[in-house]
């Protein structure tokens, strides 16, 4: 099924590297892309940890877990592992920023076609 993407293109971000994490702002709010198991209680970067996209300083009732000193909401995983996927996982969380209402209501599968992420 093809399905049209969101309203919005993807945002346009600018990502630094602090922390282990890659941050960026889009409309006041700041995102993180980390790569981190989902069993959190290792340490410490691994080619089988997967990329998820985070809210970086969420209300105190959202904070999931902490990356150095940055706290985060529980996230969204969106690409497979290794810093290969990096790429892929940037294009997916741009589309994402620009259009969480419609992310929220689709499935990673149809998040990536419409980020065009599925090369």
């Amino acid at each position: 099924m093809t399905r049209t993407p969101g309203p919005n293109p993807p945002a346009t971000l600018t990502w630094t590297h602090e922390q282990g994490l890659y941050l960026a702002e889009h409309d006041f709010t700041v995102w993180a892309l980390a790569a981190h198991s989902v069993h959190r209680g290792k340490s410490g970067w691994s080619g089988t940890d997967e990329w998820h996209l985070h809210r970086a300083y969420p209300k105190p009732d959202e904070v999931g877990w902490t990356a150095g000193t940055v706290p985060l909401d529980h996230g969204r995983w969106i690409a497979r592992p290794g810093v290969r996927n990096l790429a892929r996982a940037k294009r997916i969380a741009a589309w994402i920023v620009a259009n969480v209402d419609a992310a929220a209501q689709m499935t990673h599968h149809e998040i990536a076609e419409a980020a065009g992420a599925e090369r």
